[in-house]
């Protein structure tokens, strides 16, 4: 989750340096810090615990700060407190070897045993991170040269890394390595070549880019030479060079106050270019990133996510099931890591992934790749590790930079390839009348997808509604989310939204679930917050929004306009445009897809909810504590 950046040429490297975190810092802000090497053989570091702003300040002071060798880092803690002392860049006693690291070695506690035991090594600071600089220091000590040191020091590693290392003794060069995380080679346009743990950082300098495969390592020196080995030292002829298409990262806010607040209201605008590239005039479904052989003859699908993507592929699972009958599990990926996966070829594996890194996520996907289940990638970045192990099977959100750390339009985006997706595959299955929905209600389904975007900014208009109605419970100390059939995931996603950027306790639950067990935890002061929107299960949410009432609780509802029965019986309602044609689908006699689009509608007031508590309270919305946005390390 750490952001590694570094740089060698002939210009100041400091500037690079300090830019490209600023890129990545949304990878962790608990520390930063910067290591130089000058014409003179001299490593200067400097480091600061808390967000990038103090290393800033602490460098802008610094007058001896200079070299055209440099690497960088951007922390979120692992292992060791943040602090000064932990914050990256780490050295070896004399500071002759200096490394920037992200992922955790497993085996470090046996390793420094041995450091501190054979070779009376005093360490300075907690970090797991610190060992690799004095292993390589003590190897540079036996006369071998950093390349192989490096080498030796990576055999007695277990775990994951990426590293970027500068040293005295070969000072015209940076060596990277990294096994289970991503880092990246940028070569630039007048001899200089960068690296990165993130293609983003790199973008405002080249396009061009080498990415390291595990158990690579990497060798940049003067004059815009580069060289890539194995770990027996052999060289690995006429790497692949990835060209990049995305435009570089300009961190504006448009107006909006926050970072989190312009990219709620982005949301029906990246839909409506979605729709643009996905459904054609005659409500035809393309995905043209996508082999399409992989979507025929699937007998079993598995879905895979974390965090804000697993509750995206929550809704997947209900809409494949509904309208293609393809048996479909959802899994966090994590848990998939704990058993054998069961796949086979004719099983379709869904990897979703915003950044396209999620450690925990890429392994599950090689796993399943052994066991020869077909991959398919929903990612915001084509040159993503994901992407790749996909091959030719990626979908593109196409949500564009997400600096705040808290998902939104990654949510919205995720969900709505995942209802395409499953629209396309019924389509494939109805020929062999397997599919749960006929083609009718499909291409109803299609039709409605185009309003999507003018509900949501329906919806968003009333941001000042929602405001003035949610701000009267910012002193509550727990809220619980209530929810049924498609829309129990987006319970989940309000639920975690309010927790990760107002650090107030929140837990979603299925609605009717409440009565066993969680209505025990209910009293005045935790509100529940139901979705109470037209659908096969709305009376019997109803219900149990009565039944939280009576316990004394504050009931608020997401409700849709003109709906006076939920009106009389909450006490707050948040209330939610209804969708143009809501009624054809009656009409058709299948109640049971009147809600289905309803994610696209609920999801808006709460991700607003949040953003204003948040607000309100002083939090810091963008870069709330303990968290990152890509993580990196499982």
């Amino acid at each position: 989750m750490c952001g590694i950046v570094g740089y060698i040429g002939k210009e100041e490297a400091l500037g690079y340096l300090i830019d490209s975190l600023r890129v990545l810092e949304y990878r962790g802000y608990d520390s930063a810090g910067v290591a130089l090497l000058d014409n003179q053989k001299r490593i200067q570091i400097k480091k600061s615990k808390g967000k990038l702003g103090n290393l800033i300040n602490l460098t802008d002071n610094a007058t001896d700060l200079h070299g055209s060798v440099g690497i960088g880092h951007t922390r979120w803690a692992t292992q060791g407190i943040p602090s000064d002392i932990n914050a990256h860049p780490h050295s070896n006693t004399d500071t002759s070897v200096v490394i920037v690291h992200n992922g955790i070695i497993n085996n470090y506690l046996e390793l420094k045993e041995d450091l501190i035991k054979n070779y009376k090594i005093a360490f300075t600071s907690e970090t797991d991170s610190e060992i690799v600089a004095h292993l390589i220091g003590v190897f540079q000590n036996q006369g071998l040269s950093l390349k192989d040191s490096l080498i030796k020091t990576i055999e007695r590693l277990k775990g994951s890394y990426a590293l970027a290392i500068i040293c005295k003794q070969e000072p015209d060069k940076i060596f990277l390595a990294c096994n289970e995380a991503p880092l990246i080679i940028g070569i630039g346009n007048n001899q200089d070549l960068f690296c990165a743990s993130d293609s983003s950082a790199l973008l405002q300098y080249t396009n061009k880019i080498i990415r390291l495969k595990d158990l690579e390592l990497a060798e940049l020196g003067r004059n815009g030479e580069y060289k890539l080995y194995d770990l027996h030292s052999k060289e690995i002829k006429n790497p692949e060079i990835q060209i990049l298409t995305g435009d570089p990262l300009l961190l504006d806010k448009a107006g909006f106050k926050h970072y989190l607040l312009k990219e709620i209201h982005e949301q029906p605008s990246i839909i409506r270019k979605l729709l643009s590239s996905h459904l054609d005039e005659d409500l035809n479904i393309q995905f043209p990133e996508v082999d399409s052989q992989i979507l025929k003859d699937i007998d079993r699908i598995i879905i895979l996510g974390c965090g804000t993507a697993y509750y995206a592929g929550m809704v997947g699972k209900i809409l494949l099931e509904t309208l293609s009958h393809i048996p479909t599990e959802i899994e966090f990926s994590s848990e998939l890591l704990a058993r054998p996966v069961l796949a086979n070829e004719k099983t379709l594996l869904i990897a979703i992934s915003q950044s396209g890194e999620t450690a925990d996520t890429l392994l599950a996907v090689k796993s399943a790749i052994q066991k020869g289940a077909r991959i398919l990638a929903v990612t915001n970045r084509p040159e993503s590790s994901l992407a790749s192990l996909a091959k030719k099977s990626t979908v593109l959100i196409q949500a564009g930079v997400e600096v705040s750390v808290a998902a939104t339009k990654s949510f919205t985006s995720q969900m709505f390839c995942l209802y395409l997706l499953a629209i396309k595959l019924a389509e494939l299955r109805s020929d062999k009348k397997l599919s749960a929905a006929n083609k009718e209600e499909l291409n109803w389904i299609k039709g409605e997808l185009r309003y999507i975007p003018q509900i949501m900014e329906q919806a968003l208009s009333r941001a000042e509604i929602y405001r003035s109605k949610i701000l009267p419970f910012a002193g509550r100390h727990a809220f619980i989310f209530l929810g049924r059939g498609v829309n129990y995931p987006i319970a989940l996603e309000g639920a975690l939204k309010l927790k990760e950027i107002t650090y107030m306790q929140a837990t979603g639950y299925a609605a009717g679930e409440m009565k066993h067990g969680p209505i025990a935890t209910i009293d005045e002061n935790i509100p529940t917050l139901s979705i109470l929107l037209p659908g096969p299960t709305y009376h019997k949410t109803l219900h149990n929004c009565i039944e939280a009432k009576t316990r004394g609780a504050p009931s608020l509802g997401i409700v849709a306009d003109g709906d006076n029965e939920a009106i009389r019986e909450l006490d707050v309602i948040f209330p939610v445009p209804q969708m143009p044609s809501s009624g054809e689908i009656k009409a058709l006699g299948h109640k049971q897809f009147e809600d289905i689009l309803s994610p696209f509608i609920s999801v808006i007031p709460l991700q607003l909810i949040a953003y204003y508590l948040a607000e309100y309270m002083g939090k810091d919305v963008d870069q709330p504590r303990n968290l990152a946005k890509s993580v990196t390390v499982e």
